[in-house]
Formats: C-alpha cells, structure tokens, sequence
C-alpha cells in the first residue's frame, strides 16, 4: 500500500479546483466554484465545488467526493491509480512502490502496455519507418507534425510488437486481453503489421486504443485496422484528439468536429486547434457529452459527398436534441478537409466555417435529406422535443418557423401532440440515486453537524443508537461512520472519502459534508432525533394498547416514554426543520 502520508501530501498538492478544471471550466459562485457535470447530460451547472473542504458534488446526478474520486469517477480508474495520477501532476515521485496483485490490476497494466507500445510505434517511425515517412510526406504532412500527435509505424514482423512487450515483462495472459494481438491457432501475433499508427487517447491523454493505416492501397486487408473494445476503450465514447484541443475548444468556445484522422491531422496542422474526429463512427451521445462542458457551439466539418452528408446531418440533429448549436459547413462538392486546405488554405476555410447555416438554416434549403419539407420539418421537431430547456426549445421553434416559413403555432401544436405520444411510452427515473434519503431531515441535521466537529463527533458515536435512526439510509451512515471513522479524522474531512468502494455510500457521505450548518447546536439537533423517534414509539405503544388495554407493563411503558417526550419538547429551543 502506498503511505497514507504520501497520500495526504498528494491530496494537499492538488487543489480540487484546479484538478477539477483540467477538465471542465468551473466559475466561481459565492464561497464555491460551479460547472456543468461530467458524470450526466447536465444543462445548468449542477457540479459544486468546494475549495475549503476539497470536495465537489452534484444536486443533480448525486456524485460526490474529493480529488482523488473525482479522478476514478471521471477517468474510470482505481484509487490508487487516481493517487499515482495526482502525484505525477504535483511533480511527485513516488517511493519505491510494489503494488500488490490486487493493487495493481488489470486496467493499471494495460494502461502500460498501451503506453509501452506508443512509444515502440514511434521510435519505429524514426528508425525503421522510411516508407510510411514518405508516405505522409507524399501527403505533404511534416516530421513535426508526426512527432507532435505521436504517430508511429507497426513494423511488418507477426512478432515485432508481443516480442518487445514480452521482453518489457508483460504476461501473456495480460496480452491477450490488451486487443494488440490476433490469436491464430493458439498462438498471438501482432493485431498491427506494416501500417502507419494513430494512437487513440482519452480524454485525460492515456493511450487506450490505435487506430493502422496500410500505404498501400494493393496491400491486403482493410485500409484501417482499429482497436477492439477493451477495458479501456469502447467504440463510440472517446474523440481523437480530444485531449490535445479540448483547452482551445473551451477558450475559442466552438468545436470543429470532422470524422477522420487525416483531416484532423491537416485541421491542427493549419492551425484549427479546436478540431476533434469521430474515428470513423456516427456522432454518440458520449462524445457529445465529452464536449458539452467545454462548448456548446458545434461545427459540422464532414466530407462534402453523399455519405458526409449522410452523416452531419444526424449527428447535429442529435446535438440540437442536446440544446447545443450545431452549424454545418457546406466544403465544395467532393472536398474534405484535408483536400479542401491543401488546394485552398486556411483563410478560405475560416470564411465557410463563420458564414456556416445552422442545423435548421441548412435544413429549410437542402433537399438532400428529403425534398419534402414537412419530412425535414418533423425531423427537426424529433430532436427539439429532446430539449429539456423550455426557453431554447421556443427559440428553437423561431428559428424553424422564420426559416421554413411556418407559424410558431402549428409547430408548437406538432410538437406537443408529439411529446405526449412520447411521454406515454417513456418512464423517466429520477436522476438523484439517493431520492429516499431526502426525508427525516432532523436525522440529516444530527449527521451534518457531527461531521463538522470533532468533539460533537465524539458524542455521535458514544451517545446516539442505532435505532435513533428511522432512515434506513442515515441509519447506514451512521453505522459505517462508527465502525470505520476515528474522530480525528473529522478535522481532514475529505480524506473520508477515499478508496470507498460502496459509490452510493461516498456521494450520500459528500452530500452530507457538502452542507454547512451553523445556527444549530449537537444538543438541539440529537433533541430533534429523540422527538421524532418518541413521537413513532409511542403511536406504536398506542397501536399495542388497543389490543391489550390490561396489559400494565404496556401501559407502564408508554408512562415512560410520554414523560421523556415531555421534558424533550420543554427544552427545546430550535424550531425543528421540514
């Protein structure tokens, strides 16, 4: 295990703020910093940070934690893979550390793998790689530009790259698993041979997944070979070179979204440093999420032919269902980007990026979609109805009417008929995955207030039972609170929530320490406890009487309990909360 000192000096390098803000913009709003949440579609700023407490949480989705959870959350790693990461960015090295088996899994070792194997590529472009070298300067790419987006060359051996990472320790039973590899009668051979290499990253800028291209275009085989999903990589969530923009896109406040890796390639080259590609798939509602904290305005830079079209027009759809701002820039019949830069440079490019029609502009003049309006009107209609926003749904609605020539009336009409078709047929469940937790609030206030203070901690796992508490939820809190928390913990209040494998117990818990309550005493708020758990057993004690009026101990009991309940209620001097 690493040191909880060596942890605690990695928490303290690393402000939640600023880690948070590696990626998503957050302002500052009162004591705390607020943002859109990453971990559902959030349309108005739902992630709250705390700068004094070092947690962050969500009042929408639920999510809550401290740095170190909102890397796992976020990047989808252990806790101890969120400690190595936040230890690398504060410039600290860690002490010789030998993970154990359980320590170091699966996911940790092919993050390595696909490192190891960047890097194999890419020294293999330099050394070895005169044909693909050639191949892009054919294509009028430089060295630098190679060397800056980390492309490389799989060499043409069956055993180039399971040979090196063999050698570097890796077992093959891991191998198997890390979608390098083809398996062929038993044996493993390389996935990627005699092709040039595009690694593929995640948003934080790990290698999970490549993406091979033959320069060949006799050589046998598909033209592109990628990666298969893996633990790390699943088709359809990640945008190339997202990590490398998504600073600019934010800045710039606009997405230039094209769908290859040559065209993004040419795009950041020339200088468009706010580009993403979709690696060859239709737009997903994950990549649209990727994006949506850091710009809501989106550029559809597709290839002007028949399938480009075929597929921008779909993918703004879904980013207007998105309340995004989707544009589609109209390249001359047969251009794509790269070719459209190479033959008419960047300036031109600029001018059709900012004279782009909307979704709906292009739309109402395209009958390339369909040549019927009322078609490409109920087209539109289907992804606006998606819109949970009432105010962009109506300007939305504008737009469509002054663009088609509609009144707003019929479509409004249109539009509502067809939401409650909708509605009939879908169930919405709550976001919030502890809805339950919500009442019983004296039971809250006794939790908040305990986590604030050491002492009045003390007192909560000394004085309070466990049937004090009729909610099932605070109740568990409670319970866990005693059996694993040492009051001095209380005073770094984040570090409670590390490495807290139970999610729903470490948001409920960053909910909790999430709240500030400070004209409330412990004593006034365990008085509230006992009012309401005297006022439940003696409606019990009621219930019993009915059905034994003789019964003296009975009747004796519920003496006892009427005169507590008294003497509570007496002194009582805060108005209980509902």
């Amino acid at each position: 295990m690493i040191d909880n000192q060596i942890i605690d000096q990695v928490r303290r390098a690393n402000n939640i703020v600023h880690v948070v803000q590696d990626y998503i913009p957050l302002k500052k709003a009162g004591s705390n910093w607020r943002g859109l949440c990453p971990f559902h579609q959030d349309t108005n700023p739902s992630l709250n940070v705390s700068e004094t407490k070092q947690i962050f949480k969500c009042f929408a989705c639920g999510k809550g934690g401290n740095v170190f959870t909102f890397l796992q959350e976020y990047e989808k790693i252990g806790f101890i893979e969120a400690v190595r990461k936040l230890a690398t960015r504060a410039g600290i090295m860690l002490p010789d550390y030998r993970p154990t088996k359980r320590i170091n899994t699966k996911r940790d070792q092919l993050l390595q793998i696909y490192q190891t194997a960047r890097d194999f590529f890419a020294e293999n472009l330099f050394r070895y790689g005169e044909k693909a070298l050639a191949y892009l300067k054919n294509r009028q790419f430089s060295p630098e530009t190679a060397k800056n987006l980390e492309l490389g060359f799989a060499l043409n051996g069956e055993k180039a790259l399971l040979n090196h990472l063999m050698k570097e320790g890796h077992s093959v039973d891991i191998l198997k698993e890390s979608g390098l590899f083809g398996n062929y009668s038993g044996n493993l051979v390389d996935l990627f041979r005699n092709r040039l290499m595009f690694p593929i990253h995640n948003s934080s800028g790990d290698v999970i997944a490549f993406g091979g291209r033959v320069m060949d275009a006799k050589a046998p085989g598909g033209k592109y070979v990628n990666s298969p999903s893996t633990e790390l990589y699943t088709k359809g969530r990640e945008l190339y070179g997202f990590y490398k923009t998504k600073y600019d896109i934010h800045k710039v406040d606009q997405v230039l979204i094209c769908e290859g890796y040559f065209d993004f390639l040419r795009l950041y080259e020339y200088g468009f440093t706010t580009c993403v590609a979709t690696l060859g798939t239709a737009l997903t509602n994950e990549q649209i999420q990727l994006l949506y904290p850091y710009t809501k305005k989106v550029y559809m830079l597709y290839d002007a032919d028949e399938a480009g079209i075929r597929n921008a027009i779909p993918a703004s759809a879904l980013c207007l269902g998105r309340q995004m701002y989707p544009y589609v820039v109209e390249l001359p019949e047969g251009e794509d980007p790269d070719s459209f830069l190479l033959a008419h440079g960047k300036e031109e490019l600029q001018a059709l990026i900012d004279k782009a029609p909307s979704l709906i502009q292009y739309m109402a003049k395209s009958t390339t979609v369909s040549p019927d309006a009322a078609e490409r009107i109920d087209f539109l209609l289907d992804n606006i109805r998606q819109m949970s926003d009432e105010v962009r749904q109506e300007l939305a609605l504008q737009e469509v009417s002054e663009a088609f020539k509609i009144s707003v009336s019929a479509l409004s009409k249109k539009l509502t008929s067809t939401m409650r078709r909708s509605y009939q047929t879908e169930e919405k469940e709550p976001l919030h995955a502890f809805s339950s937790i919500e009442n019983h609030h004296e039971e809250r206030n006794l939790l908040v207030i305990s986590m604030q203070n050491v002492d009045d901690y003390k007192r909560l796992v000394s004085e309070v039972k466990d049937d004090y508490f009729i909610n099932e939820s605070y109740r568990g809190i409670f319970k866990w609170l005693r059996e694993n928390v040492k009051p001095e913990a209380i005073e770094s209040s984040s570090t409670l929530l590390d490495d807290i494998e139970d999610t729903q117990l470490r948001d409920a818990l960053a909910d909790l320490m999430f709240e500030e309550m400070q004209d409330l005493s412990f004593d006034d708020a365990l008085k509230q406890v006992r009012i309401r758990k005297l006022q439940l057993d003696l409606e019990e004690m009621d219930r019993k009487l009915l059905n034994e009026p003789q019964n003296l101990d009975l009747f004796k009991q519920k003496q006892a309990l009427s005169k507590e309940y008294k003497q509570l209620t007496r002194k009582v001097v805060h108005k209980i909360r509902f």
